[in-house]
């Protein structure tokens, strides 16, 4: 889906969204209106303390403290304590079981993958509600400055049920020194990575083109760059073993085991190209690239291009987990809001190299004379047009991490057909697209 269309299913699913939340019916003359329903925002009259779990670490946890008190210093009747929760799984398994001292937050940062699963349990509260107050609600125009794929992600149902947060996004990291011009095409890519290939006896002294890690991540990208798509139809059906799949499959096989000019990695690869063991890499770093691991210069650019433009954006989102007090969620809502305002917003992306989760950032000073400085940095966050998601069903998380091991195993060498692969994939995932 190019990305005029993609902005036009984004825009109709907001205006869907804000005539039901106004009041506005369908009949079968058109539209009647029944009026807006302004959500009554519930008022804070005395002190409230708002726990925030959350998986941030390093400079990101320091900047998202000194927010939180800056915040809280600005409503003195409410305090926001944010609380290490340790790496995202964790979080979200302590959430589902409810085994934490002292009970569930009010607040939480979870990955957008778990947010289907949250949902079903009935541990979410939608933020349909707060987004239409009249004085900390969001405008259509707040709305439409999130990317599309932030739209989709966190929407189902009618109902919001998160606001991004803290996200990267997949990009080509490159060493310059070895490559002069990146590649724009699969056919590039291929061509780069297998001249840039140095291989010897011994395998730990190896050089190669190219570095990614095997996953679901790593297929969804190159599925969708070659114009197949996850699901399709209503209601959904898998359809990742199309011919568009099995092709990008069968890609990802070629580069890695008859070309043999791709190093496999268990993690984010772009310390293979630090550490000078391969010249190119594809991962979801962030800015700045030479930061982050040390050894050798690096550059980045947006992804080589298929049949279309597509990349992913994963990461993570802000929600409220349902409670008895309707005046600690109001906190908590006045809290995202400020967060991801635009200037927040802005702030965070420059201090933290995450991707900026709205479109006015790239023309907010504090971004546009930091992370904006860097051209290469510009053009991997243009690709945010083309970001696009996975399905957002509860049993999608299983089918992830099956498909992950799938892909690792086959691109460590053949043992069934791309078509066979994809096909029992497809038979497992069209189970938990049947799930609520």
């Amino acid at each position: 889906m190019d990305a005029r269309r993609r902005r036009r299913k984004a825009a109709r699913l907001l205006l869907l969204l804000f005539l039901y939340s106004c009041g506005l019916v369908l009949t079968a003359l058109g539209l009647a209106t029944a009026g807006c329903r302004f959500v009554p925002e519930a008022p804070i009259t005395s002190p409230v303390t708002v726990t925030f779990w959350h998986s941030q670490r390093g400079p990101a946890a320091e900047l998202l403290a000194e927010m939180a008190a800056e915040f809280s210093a600005a409503n003195p009747n409410i305090t926001v304590v944010p609380v290490y929760r340790g790496e995202p799984a964790q979080l979200v398994a302590e959430l589902r079981d409810g085994s934490a001292p002292g009970g569930a937050p009010v607040l939480a940062e979870v990955p957008e993958t778990a947010l289907a699963s949250l949902r079903v349990a009935g541990l979410l509260r939608p933020l349909q509600g707060f987004i239409m107050g009249r004085q900390y609600g969001l405008s259509l125009t707040d709305l439409e400055d999130f990317w599309p794929c932030f739209v989709e992600s966190n929407t189902a149902g009618k109902q919001v049920w998160g606001l991004p947060f803290s996200h990267r996004v997949y990009a080509l990291i490159y060493d310059p020194a070895l490559v002069g011009s990146p590649p724009t095409t699969w056919a590039e890519l291929t061509e780069a990575a297998a001249a840039l290939t140095r291989r010897v006896a011994d395998p730990a002294q190896s050089t190669f083109g190219l570095a990614f890690r095997a996953d679901a991540n790593l297929f969804y990208l190159f599925l969708h760059q070659n114009g197949g798509r996850i699901a399709a139809g209503d209601p959904p059906r898998c359809v990742m073993n199309s011919p568009e799949g099995v092709a990008a499959l069968d890609y990802l096989f070629e580069l890695a085991c008859l070309r043999r000019c791709v190093l496999l990695t268990v993690s984010q690869p772009l310390p293979a190209v630090s550490e000078g063991r391969a010249a190119m890499a594809i991962g979801a770093p962030r800015w700045p690239v030479n930061g982050q691991d040390g050894g050798r210069p690096l550059a980045i650019a947006p992804l080589p291009e298929g049949v279309t433009r597509a990349t992913l954006s994963p990461g993570s989102s802000l929600v409220i987990l349902r409670g008895p007090d309707p005046v600690l969620e109001e906190a908590a809502w006045r809290f995202i809001q400020w967060l991801t305002n635009p200037g927040n917003a802005a702030r965070w992306a420059a201090g933290t190299g995450d991707v900026p989760i709205r479109r006015s950032v790239l023309g907010n000073p504090v971004w546009l004379y930091g992370p904006g400085l860097d051209p290469g940095w510009r053009a991997v966050v243009a690709q945010m047009e083309y970001a696009v998601v996975t399905p957002g069903v509860s049993g999608w998380e299983e089918v992830h991490q099956n498909l992950s091991s799938t892909v690792s195993t086959y691109l460590l060498g053949r043992t069934n057909s791309a078509q066979s692969v994809l096909d029992r994939l497809s038979e497992a995932a069209n189970r938990a697209l049947s799930a609520p």
